[in-house]
């Protein structure tokens, strides 16, 4: 074999083990472009959570919002016009939670999710919750929310038979 074959040899050796680099640090940016956005969602929703909790949690708040006009709560039954705002806020609150884990959950850990939120579909604030303020969550979670909703509508069963269910 002569130098020169081996220089060819060498230079394709070369030439592979840059193609793999490169392949291998798209992977890496991807991945990192990824983590990246999901920080920012789960900023988006631990500051959402932070400031809705903060009425849920408050009379002070709660009252002053009740006070306010050009606000649509909607009618759970409850008795007060602050027990309908904390009670709402405290529902945005969780489903920011939810819409958080459901992007970052595996899809055996995302089967749990979706029992618990079918039982959450399945009750009648529930399901007037989400129709009313759907639009507000991210296309992707609204639409698997709206298909978790057609199954419980076809399903017909209880709360307590969807939680049995898993």
């Amino acid at each position: 074999m002569s130098w020169s074959a081996v220089s060819g040899f060498a230079d394709l050796i070369t030439a592979i083990a840059v193609l793999i680099t490169l392949l291998y640090v798209a992977v890496q940016v991807r991945q990192a472009k990824e983590q990246i956005n999901l920080a920012g969602q789960r900023h988006r929703a631990d500051a959402a959570r932070e400031v809705l909790a903060s009425i849920s949690d408050s009379p002070h708040l709660a009252s002053i919002f009740g006070k306010l006009g050009g606000w649509s709560w909607p009618d759970f039954g409850l008795d007060s016009a602050e027990e309908t705002i904390r009670w709402t806020c405290w529902c945005h609150a969780w489903m920011r939670t939810e819409e958080m884990s459901f992007r970052m959950s595996s899809r055996t850990q995302r089967e749990t999710q979706e029992q618990l939120l079918m039982a959450w579909l399945s009750t009648s604030w529930g399901a007037q919750f989400w129709k009313e303020n759907q639009a507000i969550y991210d296309a992707d979670f609204a639409a698997k929310m709206n298909e978790l909703a057609e199954t419980v509508k076809r399903s017909g069963r209880a709360t307590a038979e969807l939680l049995a269910s898993r």
